[in-house]
């Protein structure tokens, strides 16, 4: 009987040619010329990607960007066009850290590194320049607060999740990135960014009935309750205000409020300066 010969043996015939087979292209002077065509290709394609990318991205035709600050927003504009930027002014202050009507402050800021087609964030200087001082509103309720400063100023919000119109008082004041305090003088207009956090306790105080009383005796019975007098509405001529009538009041009586929390009136100067035909409801 004739013995198979085992491919496996690396000794046997059939090992060997198969083997030899098997690298026989690495003899073949085309392999090694497609292997080189086919690195350079790979090569020509990676570097036309790199090429690619840098154009897509605009790669190092980046810029520093100039300090638009004390810039009238004619001269910003012009300065935006020459440079091929886009621009959007989002807030208005009043300072007197640079001329009214002119850019106070940018974002980003300059001296970033900035392409073309990036958009500028501006804040501008308002124009009016009357000062008035700002009220102390801390620990004091929104509606408080409000009254003290919707007079000489704009006002925003900024409430926590767990904002209460019971217990959640004035914690901070700002302007801007600044943080402002009570008798500091701000130009009228500025927005004033109140901060509310928890104060107040959640004890309840019956309003008391003012109707028919002297607003001075009203003050004295307020104070008694540990509320405040609020906002005084006329209605015809006051020539004596502590001697003049109550006629209505906001909240009415028995309504409930915290300590500190005002009371709004309405009064006239006397029964006989009422008119029956008027509305002495305050809305």
């Amino acid at each position: 009987m004739i013995e198979k010969d085992n491919i496996k043996d690396p000794k046997s015939e059939n090992y060997k040619r198969i083997t030899s087979h098997r690298f026989y292209f690495l003899r073949e002077k085309s392999f090694y010329f497609h292997l080189l065509i086919g690195s350079f290709c790979t090569l020509l394609l990676f570097y036309l990607l790199l090429v690619f990318l840098n154009l897509y991205t605009l790669n190092g035709e980046e810029f520093e960007l100039q300090n638009f600050q004390s810039l009238t927003i004619n001269e910003m504009k012009k300065e935006i066009e020459l440079s091929n930027l886009n621009y959007i002014v989002t807030d208005s202050v009043y300072t007197d850290s640079v001329p009214k009507g002119t850019i106070y402050t940018q974002d980003p800021l300059a001296g970033t590194f900035v392409k073309e087609g990036r958009k500028i964030y501006f804040t501008v200087n308002c124009n009016s320049s009357q000062r008035f001082i700002l009220p102390d509103v801390f620990n004091k309720s929104e509606r408080e607060a409000v009254n003290k400063l919707k007079t000489h100023f704009m006002i925003n919000f900024v409430k926590s999740d767990d904002y209460s119109e019971v217990s959640s008082v004035v914690t901070k004041m700002k302007v801007g990135n600044l943080e402002v305090y009570p008798g500091q003088k701000l130009i009228e207009g500025t927005t004033v960014t109140l901060f509310f956090g928890s104060g107040r306790s959640t004890n309840r105080i019956n309003v008391p009935d003012l109707i028919g009383m002297t607003m001075e005796d009203a003050v004295l019975i307020l104070q008694a309750n540990n509320l405040k007098l609020g906002q005084i509405i006329t209605e015809g001529e006051i020539t004596d205000t502590i001697q003049s009538l109550i006629i209505n009041q906001r909240p009415l009586s028995d309504s409930k409020l915290q300590i500190g929390d005002m009371v709004d009136i309405l009064i006239i100067q006397s029964l006989d300066s009422l008119n029956v035909s008027d509305t002495i409801l305050i809305q």
